[in-house]
Order: C-alpha cells, then structure tokens, then sequence
C-alpha cells in the first residue's frame, strides 16, 4: 500500500478584498488596538486559542455578503455585566502596526446555554474581513472568550459546478488515460464523495482558448506552476467569462508545481467562485522531486482534488502536521474541531510528518497558502491512525478513502451557503 503525505499550509485571512461598503451605526467607543495573525472563519469548530485571546481587542472575522452570523463565546461568570461587541471593517493599509479600520456597528449580546452570543448581519457587497473589540465600561472587556465561534448561515445554494481549466501540455503518467476520461473519474469521484451537496456539471475549458488570455498559454508547452509565470496560482484563469462558469470552482491543472513534492494547493475558506484572489484550485499531474520529477496516478490526481477543495470549502485536517503548525501559529488547533473525526496522537509526534520538505509558502509570496506536500518519509505507520482513510487526513491512501464524516459534510454544505454563487 503506497501513502502520500498532504503537508498543507496556511495563514489567517489578512487584508482581503477591499473597497466594500456597509451600514455605519454610531461611534465606537474603542478602536481595535492593532492588526492580530489570527481570525475566526465561518462555522469554525476548532480550539483556536490563540483566536479567543483577541476578541476584545482585534480578532479578525471573515464574512461574506446577505449573510446572518453569530459571534460566540463562552461566558465568564466572574463577570457581572456583559461586553458590547464592536464590528470595524479592515481598511488595506497598515502603517507602523497601527489599524486602518472604519466603524460598522455595536451589538448588545443574548446569553444562551452559557456562551454570550452576538448576532449580525452583513451587508457589504462582496467578502470581506471585519475586526473585533469587546467594550465594557468604556475600556476592552478583560474578562475570558474561550472557545470563540463564527457560526454562518447564508443564503446562497447548495449546488457547485467545477470548471477543470487545462493549462499547457498536460501528459497524463497512466496509459490510456486524456484530459476527458481524467474529467469523467474527477466528476464522478467530487459526487461520490460531496454527498451533502449537489455536483451539477464538470465543465472542460482550455487555457489556450481562453476569449481573452489564450495567447498567454501555449497548448504545446508544459506549464509549471511558480516558475512558467508569477502568477503561482494561475488566478487570472478563474471565474471563466462564460455565464454559466463564471461561479463555478476553477481546478486548474498544470503539468507540475515548482516546489519539491507538492501536488496542489488552494486558500483555506476562500470561498471565492467569482474569480480573481483565491478562486482556484491548483493541481499538477507530476511532482517535482529531488532528482528530477515523478508521475502520478489518475486517483492521486483526484483525491488531491477533492482534498484540496474540501480546504477551500472550510475543512481543516483531522490531525495537523507541523507544516499546519507553522503558519497557523495556533497550537491548539491540532485537529479539526469535529467529535466523529478522531485524531492521530501518534502522527502528532512523528518526527517525518514534523518536518519540513523544500520550499516554504513564503519563499513564493503567496498569502493563505494551502498546499499539499508528498512525501513517504514518515517514521510512523499512519495505518495505524484512527482518521487514516478520512478525505481530510493528511496523508491520502492510494488504496482508497473512506470519505468524509457526516460533520464534514453538514460544513461544507453550510459553508458553500455562506460563499456567494
């Protein structure tokens, strides 16, 4: 049985769309007093420790448009009198580490089976980033909000198409195997595994006949990603202007990723169909190695796939790596938050699965990055792991998963609600 292990990488969502316009309420008592790395991302169940430490003074919140969301935490009974929370949208700039940020509103909370909860809407008019405080008699509340939550229920529909972009000569490892048998077994494996939602249509497009863009891609050349452009996701070629792909998740495929063994990579809740910042998905059909490059297998293509955007749908690994680690920044989140997906104490402690291998994500400038690093040279038998055949495992068995939870399907069924489309 031949494993791939998936280091995936990513940061909090800092600095996101800009230009967006809400509701001003009043004045603000306080301003957040800076730019924190952590954020809260809809119908997040992990720990996120690090996360509630900023509630009262600059917690970043990621929310999309004609959402409804509740802000949550548990109450702490040494306080009497309950904070106000105050929303501020994050402006683009940053200067001397002090914030750039513009009032939205105040929100009065309900208590609610001991979590102090804050309800809201948004209504700016594409996703953005707010920022958090926690006032209390006219100073930042310095009471605990352990356990912060940012549940979402949006309005948008259960249904995604995916639009599989072809970029350069793509030559597939296995006999036999073209770009349309590849986008049969994609389209059928995304609807076998994404039983929560509806997979409507797997569409086909060609870099190189791209209305605009098409003389940019050549249909004959091999097209690396990191290295053919700079532009390392090749988001240009997202939200096809074609009215029915302009909403569909872009999988963009190359021959293979400039960074030694990654498979694939994509934004942690981006949640953007639309096109532009993190609106696609990137999968090669080789890996980069050490000694040179190595083919893969048409279901480790796929399963890159569905992993890949089960990140981009909100879900995080059933067990973290040190890769995770590394850029989450947040200690606690050493699993995904889910009671029916156990994870792997053992894989926590491996010494292969710790460790780095080539490139780091900044070496690429690349903010949010997710990407899937391969490797076999782990020193524990991730058999062994209770998780080891979930989807969301970090190391994908060649063999065949089992899927995913039932808890990992209700989120990214609420989550692809939330994300306009």
């Amino acid at each position: 049985m031949t494993k791939k292990v998936f280091y995936i990488l990513w940061i909090p969502f800092l600095l996101a769309i800009a230009g967006c316009f809400g509701t001003e309420e009043g004045e603000p008592e306080l301003m957040p007093e800076r730019v924190v790395a952590y954020a809260l991302y809809p119908n997040d169940v992990a720990a996120n420790d690090s996360a509630a430490s900023y509630v009262a003074n600059g917690m970043q919140l990621l929310v999309h448009p004609k959402v409804s969301y509740s802000l949550s935490f548990e109450k702490d009974t040494a306080f009497v009198e309950y904070p106000t929370l105050q929303l501020f949208r994050l402006g683009s700039k940053i200067d001397d580490n002090k914030v750039k940020a513009k009032f939205v509103r105040a929100i009065k909370p309900r208590e609610e089976k001991g979590r102090l909860v804050y309800d809201f809407r948004c209504e700016e008019n594409a996703q953005n980033v707010w920022v958090s405080t926690l006032v209390l008699d006219g100073e930042y509340y310095k009471g605990t909000t352990r356990r912060p939550i940012l549940e979402a229920n949006g309005p948008y529909s259960d249904t995604l198409s995916l639009n599989l972009i072809v970029t350069g000569r793509v030559d597939f490892y296995e006999d036999g195997m073209d770009v349309n048998r590849f986008a049969k077994l994609l389209l059928e494996n995304f609807r076998k595994y994404y039983t929560s939602i509806v997979i409507d249509t797997l569409y086909v497009r060609y870099a190189h006949e791209h209305p605009t863009l098409g003389s940019k891609y050549s249909a004959d050349v091999h097209w690396i990603a990191g290295r053919s452009s700079e532009d390392f996701f090749v988001r240009e070629l997202g939200g096809w202007p074609e009215p029915k792909l302009k909403t569909a998740l872009d999988i963009v495929l190359v021959h293979r990723i400039e960074i030694d063994w990654v498979l694939g990579y994509s934004l942690m809740y981006s949640g953007n169909l639309y096109g532009g910042y993190g609106s696609t998905v990137v999968i090669g059909a080789y890996n980069k190695t050490t000694s040179g490059e190595a083919g893969l297998t048409s279901k480790s293509m796929v399963s890159t796939a569905i992993h890949e955007t089960g990140h981009f749908l909100g879900l995080r690994h059933t067990t973290s790596t040190g890769a995770d680690f590394n850029v989450d920044g947040d200690f606690s989140n050493f699993e995904d938050g889910f009671t029916d997906t156990p994870y792997c104490e053992g894989l926590l402690n491996s010494p292969g699965l710790l460790k780095k291998h080539g490139r780091t994500v900044t070496d690429f400038e690349l903010p949010l990055a997710h990407i899937s690093y391969a490797s076999t040279e782990t020193m524990f038998d991730v058999t062994k792991c209770p998780d080891s055949r979930n989807m969301m495992f970090p190391a994908v068995n060649d063999d065949g998963m089992d899927g995913f939870s039932a808890q990992q399907l209700a989120h990214v069924r609420k989550n692809l609600m939330v994300f306009p489309h």
